[in-house]
């Protein structure tokens, strides 16, 4: 058996995991990336959220958030309205559809982290947890 390089790996990893939760969020007729933010929103329930906010969370290139939260508004799952502290933003802001999912991705959310922590041990997960962050951190550029 060859040996892969550990970005390899990860990148592997990084699809499958992408093609199970896209496969959970098709139930929905959403993507993953739009169910995070659900998730992401609802989890903000007492903080103003604006698109920025979802740029930073996820990663994402302002057009890229701008495309998806498109998307979002055409499939009812969130609308945007002007802020209540700064009249030059938009806040974001989940619609009942989206708020119905809320508690079938929390539980999905849930499960996933359940699988971890029943087939690695606390440290385990610190140290993955912490390779995760050092290739999110830029690795050793």
């Amino acid at each position: 058996m060859s040996k892969k390089y550990t970005n390899t790996l990860l990148k592997i990893a990084a699809n499958r995991l992408s093609k199970k939760f896209d496969a959970f969020a098709k139930e929905f007729d959403t993507t993953w990336m739009q169910m995070s933010v659900i998730d992401f929103v609802s989890r903000r329930k007492d903080t103003e959220t604006f698109q920025r906010d979802i740029e930073i969370e996820f990663f994402i290139q302002r057009s890229t958030a701008t495309v998806l939260l498109q998307r979002m508004e055409k499939k009812n799952l969130l609308y945007r309205q002007s802020s209540k502290t700064d009249a030059r933003q938009k806040s974001v802001y989940l619609t009942d559809k989206a708020l119905a999912l809320e508690e079938r991705i929390n539980d999905y959310m849930q499960h996933q982290q359940e699988l971890l922590s029943e087939n690695f041990s606390p440290e385990e997960i610190t140290q993955f947890e912490k390779m995760l962050n050092f290739f999110i951190d830029g690795g050793n550029d």
